[in-house]
């Protein structure tokens, strides 16, 4: 990775057990690299977590199972439980024009990795769970 810590992508349990060892065990390699590639699109910083600098976000990257039931978020298994999913905030960029860019530029080598983003939330999810036949690139859903 070329952005981002372990420490910024797991809650601080995982972290404490995995270090930084836990990026290559709880993610998709692929997801990982789309990560970096979609701060370089943005060409600013990005934030998942930030448990580590005493705030509250740490479940924005890997999120175990527990807590997506914890949370009453279970319809099916998440992108996030599998490393395949990012819940971010963009330095300066509010959530709804940076889901109108990617939208623009789905196409662009940087954002080719994702495949879906959460419509209608106050910070941009992206995930790259494979797709039927038939749905547009980049698929725009509602949780």
């Amino acid at each position: 990775m070329r952005h981002f810590q372990a420490y910024e992508l797991v809650d601080e349990l995982l972290y404490n057990r995995l270090g930084a060892a836990a990026c290559l065990e709880l993610f998709n390699a692929e997801a990982l690299i789309a990560l970096d590639d979609f701060e370089d699109f943005f060409g600013r910083p990005v934030m998942v977590n930030n448990w580590h600098t005493g705030s509250a976000l740490q479940h924005r990257g890997y999120r175990p199972h527990a807590v997506q039931v914890a949370l009453g978020t279970v319809k099916d298994i998440s992108q996030h439980e599998v490393g395949n999913a990012f819940d971010c905030t963009i330095h300066d960029i509010d959530a709804e024009t940076a889901r109108q860019r990617i939208l623009e530029n789905q196409d662009h080598p940087l954002l080719i990795k994702i495949t879906r983003l959460e419509a209608s939330v106050p910070w941009v999810h992206f995930d790259l769970k494979e797709l039927p036949e038939g749905v547009k690139r980049i698929h725009l859903f509602s949780a």
